[in-house]
């Protein structure tokens, strides 16, 4: 919001009286604006503005949201969990450690959660949790789970609270879920919770995680996707950590996994799209903008370089571990720069956004990026590339936050822009509709 955008909302306080009539045109048609949107709203009588509703001001670094593992248990055994939940390595905080962070989300201004484990519905207190970030007036925006525990109780509870946050399961592939996920019946139960979400109305999203055991399920996988209502669906790779290290036989290369993607996506198409899709930043399809991108292709010119935040992700979110740890994303965690990052329970989190490793990193300009790897600078991909996403990079360089993402670095020399666009191009389809990401 600009500042005098800002200085407008400051006065619909209830307080300050506004004559239309009398402002400059530009004003009075952002105030109708607002009303239309029903963003504000005239004063009966007396009105004046809620505690809830009244101006604050934080005196930290601005974060939206937070992803929060709330525990590090779960009561699945997925061979390729990637924390090690079904060894809870991760541990479990306490009622009174969530009370804490609670407290300090709530001093910080953070204004959504999403509330993630292991398998977040195990903890006997969620709805405890639940209802001590109601009272903090945070938004409950999504649950993930793996399905098990979502039944008429969760819908209740829900009812209850007069909340509907979007659900996100996992599901690994039709026929191979319950092998993926190390529980007889998993797959059957994981339906039964998206056809109880669709009937009560609850938005859900689901992720799959590709591997040798399941890459010929991906059609069929889709299909099903879109027959339970789910709102978008993403396909990405195990990562080599955790529990998937006694499996990495059954690992695909990035360039397996990136032929795998290539003969699906005429498919999709040729199936009409059943589900919004993403398929790990290569391709992304979104109902009903109809609209094809591709997260890799970033199109920053070369003085926005300098501006541009490395992640646009970590801007507005932030991560917090079971074990309190604040890393930039989920994605993260398991990791050695886990290690270096700061705790929550050690360090104040207005700390942690102001003036730490973490507010450091996060603050890297794609600028940043090219001075630390000179040898891209030359890259005809640059602009787009931008060092490609911090995650995977990590996973590659230990704990190098600004090394080299090897699989957007595929994804461009070894000529998969070129063979995906041609392939959209048969299907009639215009290529990722992209823009400066700032």
């Amino acid at each position: 919001m600009t500042e005098p955008r800002f200085a407008l909302l400051m006065s619909c306080d209830g307080q300050t009286d506004i004559d239309m009539e009398s402002l400059p045109k530009v004003a009075s048609d952002i105030y109708i604006h607002w009303l239309n949107q029903g963003t504000i709203h005239e004063c009966a009588g007396e009105e004046k503005l809620l505690p809830y509703q009244e101006y604050k001001f934080y005196n930290v670094r601005f974060k939206q949201t937070a992803m929060w593992s709330v525990t590090g248990r779960c009561n699945y055994n997925c061979r390729h969990c990637f924390m090690s939940a079904p060894e809870a390595l991760q541990g479990e905080p306490s009622f009174e450690q969530c009370i804490y962070i609670l407290d300090a989300l709530e001093r910080c201004g953070i204004k959504e959660v999403h509330l993630t484990g292991g398998e977040p519905l195990v903890r006997e207190d969620f709805w405890d949790i639940a209802d001590e970030i109601l009272k903090r007036n945070i938004l409950i925006k999504t649950i993930y789970s793996n399905g098990k525990l979502i039944d008429e109780d969760f819908v209740r509870n829900l009812r209850k609270r007069h909340i509907r946050p979007s659900v996100q399961f996992s599901f690994d592939g039709v026929g191979r879920h319950d092998l993926m996920r190390g529980v007889k019946g998993a797959e059957d139960d994981v339906i039964r919770a998206f056809e109880l979400c669709r009937r009560e109305g609850i938005i859900t999203t689901a992720s799959m995680v590709l591997c040798k055991d399941n890459q010929d399920t991906i059609r069929d996988t889709v299909r099903l996707m879109g027959s339970l209502g789910c709102n978008y669906f993403k396909i990405g790779s195990a990562y080599e950590q955790g529990d998937w290290l006694k499996h990495l036989d059954r690992s695909l290369t990035t360039r397996e996994t990136y032929e795998i993607f290539m003969d699906y996506i005429p498919k999709y198409f040729e199936d009409n799209m059943p589900v919004s899709l993403g398929l790990e930043g290569f391709f992304n399809y979104e109902h009903p903008e109809d609209k094809v991108s591709c997260s890799f292709e970033r199109g920053i010119p070369d003085e926005s370089l300098s501006k541009v935040k490395m992640c646009a992700h970590v801007k507005t979110s932030l991560y917090i571990s079971p074990s309190g740890q604040i890393l930039p994303c989920f994605s993260m965690i398991g990791q050695p720069i886990e290690n270096r990052m700061p705790n929550m329970f050690d360090t104040p989190l207005e700390d942690i956004l102001n003036e730490s490793l973490y507010s450091e990193i996060i603050n890297y300009s794609c600028k940043d990026y090219f001075d630390h790897n000179p040898e891209c600078n030359t890259c005809k991909y640059k602009n787009d590339c931008c060092g490609g996403c911090r995650a995977v990079a990590v996973r590659t360089s230990g704990e190098d936050y600004l090394g080299r993402d090897l699989r957007t670095c595929e994804y461009f020399l070894g000529g998969w822009k070129e063979r995906k666009d041609e392939v959209l191009k048969k299907a009639c389809i215009k290529g990722p509709q992209i823009g400066p990401r700032v």
